[in-house]
């Protein structure tokens, strides 16, 4: 039987989400965010899962989002809202499910799917990944608290280097600025991470869980607070002219 769009396999302690989309490269949509977020609430609630790994299926992690998902043609702004703050729920739900995420990124992470990456508690990449996030090359802003995850990491003025030009970023690059804790060969990328996973989940859960509340706690108030802002922000720019000649190329191929 063929597997939904969002998947859930189990290893040991580790449970292992995929976004099951390869034939568009793992390409997101709000349906697809929804399950994201329900398999999270779920492994929360299981009490043998320690940690949770969020991968794509086939070669890549994600190409960002799916501009072929269902809604109106041209895209509302009322719409758009809408459909973003079930992106939102998701970076919500990474943040604040007790147990470490690890995002393992191999191939494209585009926009949207950089920003989930960056959500996430660690974050394994492949060195050869290609990390782009293209959001004001393509006429949007910055969407899933990136504005606030990527500044976190690399300081605001790399930070808006980064995302006003849509840097395209290897898994090395990734690790020499922190946006990576592990990187590996694309061939031993699952095998490295799920070790890595397995070593975390043998550590003792409650102090994993506490100190993973506490650290976040002391950044989730801007970030929260960003989410808020894209939630206008954002929708407004995708009803500008400049993002619809754009998705206008991507429709025509």
């Amino acid at each position: 039987m063929e597997k939904d769009v969002v998947y859930l396999e189990k290893n040991g302690a580790v449970g292992v989400i995929y976004l099951n989309q390869p034939k568009k490269k793992n390409a997101i949509s709000a349906v697809m965010m929804d399950l994201i977020t329900d398999y999270l609430n779920d492994l929360e609630l299981d009490d043998e899962i320690r940690v949770i790994v969020l991968r794509g299926a086939g070669e890549n992690f994600c190409a960002g989002g799916d501009l072929d998902q269902p809604g109106p043609k041209p895209m509302t702004a009322e719409f758009s809202r809408k459909s973003l703050r079930r992106y939102l729920r998701t970076i919500r739900a990474i943040r604040s499910t007790s147990k470490p995420v690890i995002a393992m990124v191999r191939g494209y992470a585009v926009g949207g799917a950089v920003s989930m990456m960056l959500a996430c508690d660690l974050v394994c990449a492949a060195e050869d990944a290609k990390i782009i996030p293209n959001f004001c090359k393509i006429g949007l802003a910055p969407e899933m608290g990136i504005m606030a995850t990527l500044p976190a990491i690399v300081g605001p003025q790399r930070a808006k280097e980064i995302l006003f030009t849509g840097a395209r970023m290897s898994g090395a690059d990734c690790l020499r600025l922190g946006l990576a804790n592990r990187v590996f060969p694309a061939e031993e990328l699952e095998a490295g991470t799920l070790a890595f996973a397995q070593e975390i989940a043998a550590l003792p859960s409650i102090s994993l869980k506490i100190t993973k509340g506490i650290m976040n706690s002391a950044s989730d108030g801007p970030l929260f607070s960003v989410l808020e802002a894209e939630s206008i922000g954002s929708p407004f720019c995708s009803q500008s002219e400049e993002f619809k000649a754009i998705a206008a190329k991507f429709a025509k191929g």
